[in-house]
């Protein structure tokens, strides 16, 4: 007998039996059914399977006992920790958070909000469980998610603050503004511990959001900071500036040239081979030049050579390429039917790099199809990748165009290219500039773009 218990008088004990033997039935009962549902989640985190974990996942919160949270997040660390990010699984990843993440809409019991603020709050558990936390706050009511990124601005994981960051750049608050921008600067002050690539990343996402966000493009944090100090108390904080903005000197067809792991997409399809009028305000003679035929001869004149897309394409990439830092890494990918990359990883921006760049831009030709879905899985397959910019004339295809409208099968592509991009795009926070010739499917470039961080820009 426990040593507190010895004094005890007999008609006490006998009560203290009768109490727990009424009460526990039902906490047994309930002790088994999260047993049995933990127990099902441990076998499919074993398993590797989705499917099955998802099921378990949802029948221990449906327990609703306190320890369910703290189970359920637990294996779901497990089992993203067995899946992955690469490129092979991050479909599963991506559909197995979705789902657990919308799973806590139904979770019921009284203990579910505060034990989800502890996991949340718990700084030194595994960064996994705190982003499924994040993302929860999306499908339950009670969980304040603003509240919660701005919290999360401040976490150790860059992860975790890039995720935040997605749900922030949607506001029109000032003060969440002001957050993010001193935020930024500590980060780009003093990064923080643990891996650089990632704090990287973290810095490329806060200018992207802020980006969107205000409309304008500046180079570093504390351009942000005197930026929003500025502007702070008018009332058309959020609208675009009138004037031209502080960009980067590094341009792609007015592009800002941003990112440290840059991908050069080019699409090189047979429509490329087209050519465009002069832009609006050209000299007269630069307007009247032509390439062939009779110069005597009346009618419309041919737009010079240089106006021919694939040329103004190759020029400026080039011309881009000839230009980047030496601190950054590049890769070129070109697409037609085929997709063709320059290398088969990153490279640094040296002179040989960029002399032999130039060349293999110099060499292409344009012909074939537009198999942008490829291209684009082409370029996510390096995974120090930070920054792409596609530049296209048409829409995706495999099969052609056989007249007006769209080919046939590029409304489905375009379907499965959104799909595929937040898949692989989920964790990594690759921002992608999507810039279009007069033709290029625009409606699909802007979406792109602007689901990743990047911008769309029309090319004249």
């Amino acid at each position: 007998m426990p040593v507190g218990l010895k004094n005890c008088p007999y008609g006490i004990l006998l009560i203290l039996a009768a109490i727990c033997s009424s009460a526990s039935p039902r906490l047994s009962a309930q002790s088994k059914e999260l047993k049995s549902a933990a127990l099902d989640l441990k076998k499919a985190v074993s398993r590797k399977d989705p499917e099955a974990f998802l099921e378990g996942f949802t029948a221990v919160l449906d327990t609703g006992e306190r320890r369910a949270i703290k189970i359920a997040v637990d294996a779901y660390v497990s089992m993203a920790r067995v899946l992955g990010t690469g490129v092979e699984t991050s479909g599963e990843y991506y559909y197995l958070h979705s789902k657990a993440a919308n799973a806590f809409k139904d979770a019921k019991g009284k203990y579910v909000t505060a034990e989800i603020e502890k996991i949340r709050k718990n700084k030194r558990a595994d960064w996994r469980g705190r982003l499924l936390i994040l993302d929860a706050a999306c499908f339950k009511s009670d969980l304040d998610l603003e509240a919660s990124c701005i919290e999360a601005l401040d976490d150790k994981a860059p992860q975790i603050v890039r995720r935040s960051l997605h749900y922030l750049r949607r506001s029109k608050k000032v003060p969440i503004v002001e957050k993010m921008v001193e935020r930024y600067v500590a980060i780009e002050t003093k990064r923080p511990s643990g891996d650089a690539a990632e704090w990287e990343r973290a810095l490329l996402t806060f200018q992207s959001s802020l980006q969107q966000m205000l409309h304008v493009d500046l180079p570093a944090a504390v351009d942000w900071k005197n930026y929003v100090a500025a502007r702070k108390d008018r009332a058309d904080f959020f609208e675009p500036e009138k004037r031209g903005s502080a960009r980067t000197a590094l341009t792609l067809f007015g592009a800002a040239g941003t990112g440290k792991n840059i991908c050069f997409i080019l699409d090189v399809s047979g429509s490329m081979l087209s050519t465009d009028p002069a832009p609006r305000g050209a000299d007269e003679a630069t307007r009247r030049r032509t390439v062939v035929g009779d110069p005597a001869r009346k009618g419309p004149r041919e737009p010079p050579e240089e106006r021919r897309r694939i040329t103004r394409a190759k020029k400026e990439l080039v011309r881009v390429v000839k230009a980047l830092p030496s601190d950054v890494k590049f890769n070129l990918v070109s697409y037609s039917s085929d997709v063709d990359p320059w290398q088969e990883a990153m490279v640094k921006s040296s002179k040989g790099n960029k002399q032999e760049a130039g060349e293999y831009v110099e060499e292409l030709r344009a012909e074939g199809v537009t198999v942008t879905d490829l291209a684009l899985e082409e370029a996510f397959s390096d995974l120090s990748l930070d920054t792409i910019y596609l530049v296209t004339d048409g829409a995706p295809t495999h099969v052609g165009s056989s007249g007006q409208g769209d080919p046939e099968d590029s409304a489905q592509i375009v379907r499965a290219i959104h799909k595929r991009m937040k898949e692989l795009n989920f964790l990594r926070d690759v921002r992608i500039f999507t810039l279009g010739f007069k033709g290029a499917k625009e409606e699909f470039l802007k979406r792109l773009s602007q689901d990743h961080g990047g911008r769309y820009v029309a090319i004249e």
